[in-house]
């Protein structure tokens, strides 16, 4: 599930101009899905935290990161994620964008390690991009508090670019977590419609 590594490759222009467009938007929702996100370098790696509360039971919320499938819903950058057939824990990422005049192309096979129910699931590529990350879950009075890290090294191609990377991805987290939090809601709504009084 290595969205991670995959956002420092991806949608820099798009976050540059859905800034603009989306920060009215985010006034109003801020409440419940406001974010924060932080940056560290460790040997090597990049690490990236971003956080949301999203108006969801913990429930709905670790349901909706359980299929990986339905991550690029909420993260556009990953142009596909799909289980491996012969082994569900395993899974294959790609992520495809235009960015700094180039086109960049990127894909990993990433293997889930044991989840904690409601709590926190985790990840590390085994082959493609390097990266691992998790995101843990917990009550909030506002619904379920959701916090991602991701940690990866930065591909050869992005080098250049070398300190826009980072902060870049931290945006991109930040901005996909608050669209994960609108894209729970719809379905919570959607599922308390369906089962009804």
């Amino acid at each position: 599930m290595s969205a991670i590594a995959g956002g420092h490759g991806a949608r820099f222009a798009l976050v540059v101009s859905e800034r603009a467009s989306t920060s009215k938007r985010a006034r109003r929702t801020r409440l419940c899905a406001s974010t924060r996100s932080t940056t560290r370098v460790d040997g090597g790696w990049v690490k990236n935290t971003a956080s949301v509360v999203a108006p969801v039971p913990i429930q709905v919320a670790w349901e909706l990161w359980q299929d990986r499938t339905r991550i690029p819903n909420w993260m556009p950058w990953i142009s596909s994620v799909s289980y491996l057939p012969e082994d569900r824990t395993k899974t294959k990422w790609t992520l495809s964008t235009d960015q700094f005049g180039q086109h960049f192309e990127f894909s990993w096979l990433a293997q889930d390690l044991e989840p904690v129910k409601y709590e926190r699931i985790s990840w590390e590529s085994l082959e493609g991009l390097k990266n691992k990350g998790s995101v843990n879950f917990a009550k909030d009075p506002a619904g379920t508090r959701l916090e991602m890290e991701i940690s990866y090294e930065v591909p050869a191609p992005l080098v250049p670019f070398g300190a826009a990377v980072s902060p870049l991805v931290e945006s991109i987290l930040s901005t996909d977590l608050r669209r994960f939090s609108t894209f729970s809601e719809k379905v919570a709504k959607a599922m308390s419609k369906s089962n009804g009084p």
